[in-house]
């Protein structure tokens, strides 16, 4: 059976201690088995406290993030690989097991040419050798595509089964999310269907990043391909009521993408959730 989770950006734009003292326990009383810590920064974490309340909490962890702009797969390789082991290491101590998202660019940095060769050569470079360490830890490691106005790297399910194949690593995946596939993806379904069987996590996010149900994502038929490529992974909520300031300028948010953490919880987590059981996941 799937599991449903949360980015933690819906409580607050950073994990703090004091955030996760109120968000973890709120995520839990919502019945929510999964929590997508955002992993930027991980110096600044109480990784003990992180991984102490998750679990008394009974969820499980995640972790996701964005590359610094210094530090991307595709223009410094080896800065990258090193950057990623220290979060996956951080995120190894808070229990997560994954470490994805956009993991081999910074969000929102383009060249204006489509990617080179070079550049595709330079992503496994750094890549392989981290989804390896993942691997050790007992984790896998996603790479998430996104729309054309966020990276020129990698923007379809397509591109993403294409780099695993370049990769070639057992343990990773592919990331979809919704809000991208909705501008990138001939479909939903055919998003979905290209990445079967190695997309085991997915974001649901609304076409507006806001309440999912009230937007124009097409709910029916996400949840329907789901089931019919037999689906039974993660789906975790990003709605962006906080938005991390790592992420603010890329992601274009100029005004609430939800009134607060409460309507999408009342409103567009039971919505979610009766899709999946009357679909059968």
């Amino acid at each position: 059976m799937t599991k449903f989770g949360m980015h933690f950006s819906l409580w607050a734009p950073e994990w703090t201690t004091e955030a996760a003292n109120a968000a973890i326990p709120e995520a839990a009383r919502y019945g929510l088995e999964i929590i997508e810590i955002p992993l930027f920064e991980p110096a600044k974490i109480d990784l003990d406290h992180a991984k102490s309340i998750i679990r008394d909490h009974g969820l499980q962890a995640t972790a996701s993030l964005c590359l610094p702009e210094d530090k991307m797969a595709h223009l410094a390789p080896e800065a990258c690989s090193q950057y990623l082991f220290q979060v996956l290491d951080a995120a190894h101590h808070i229990g997560c097991s994954m470490l994805t998202g956009v993991t081999y660019s910074a969000l929102g940095y383009k060249t204006g040419v489509p990617p080179t060769s070079r550049e595709y050569e330079a992503v496994v470079r750094a890549l392989k050798p981290v989804a390896r360490r993942a691997a050790e830890l007992g984790m896998t490691f996603g790479v998430e595509p996104c729309t054309r106005f966020d990276t020129h790297i990698l923007n379809t399910a397509a591109q993403g089964m294409w780099l695993l194949e370049q990769i070639d690593e057992p343990n990773t995946f592919v990331h979809l999310d919704t809000y991208h596939m909705n501008v990138e993806e001939n479909g939903f379904d055919d998003g979905i269907r290209r990445a079967a069987g190695r997309s085991p996590y997915i974001h649901l996010s609304e076409s507006h990043r806001g309440v999912p149900g009230t937007g124009t994502v097409d709910w029916e038929l996400v949840f329907r391909t789901l089931r019919d490529t037999g689906f039974d992974g993660d789906l975790v909520i990003e709605s962006f009521v906080s938005v991390p300031p790592q992420l603010a300028s890329a992601l274009c948010m100029w005004r609430p993408a939800a009134p607060n953490a409460g309507a999408v919880l009342d409103q567009g987590l039971p919505y979610l959730r009766g899709l999946a059981t009357r679909y059968g996941l």
